[in-house]
């Protein structure tokens, strides 16, 4: 536990003094790929609620955020730091996922990793029309090319994987 916590304020302070040395217009930039992304992210979630994805996610108990670790990027806190929203912290005590709290995600939807907002299982798939599913995956796309969009501010792969 006393690992990851070091590891995983190494990574914060790494990023955050990347963040703090920005030049203004490009923090301005950040600024507003962050809050586009937020919004993205907010919308992927909206859509797959139609579904009711999250009383599906609580009767299975998460299953997949259970196995799912790691997956919180450079990037995730970058969007973190460009809006100022104040980060979580990490529960590595819990044997799951770091960022699982009791009873959900310690992290809002806006701003969770990737994978965790992408990700959608059968359950929850079979429960949209097939247009809203390839609406859904044309806006995992574009939310890819978002990523794509923020590390291209920063020295080449400085900005790539994830924190832990």
């Amino acid at each position: 536990m006393a690992g990851w916590d070091h590891v995983w304020q190494e990574a914060v302070s790494r990023v955050t003094a990347a963040f703090q040395q920005l030049p203004v217009p490009v923090r301005r930039d950040l600024e507003a790929l962050a809050t586009a992304m937020v919004a993205h992210k907010q919308a992927m979630q909206r859509l797959v609620s139609q579904a009711d994805a999250a009383s599906h996610c609580a009767a299975c108990g998460g299953a997949c955020c259970a196995k799912g670790k790691y997956h919180f990027s450079a990037v995730d806190l970058l969007v973190y730091l460009a809006t100022a929203k104040p980060l979580f912290a990490p529960r590595f005590d819990n044997g799951l996922c770091p960022f699982l709290g009791e009873p959900e995600c310690l992290i809002p939807a806006g701003y969770r990793p990737f994978n965790c907002i992408t990700f959608n299982c059968d359950l929850i798939e079979d429960q949209l029309p097939r247009d809203e599913v390839a609406r859904f995956y044309q806006m995992e796309q574009e939310l890819s090319a978002r990523y794509t969009e923020i590390r291209a501010l920063f020295p080449a792969g400085s900005m790539a994987g994830s924190l832990l």
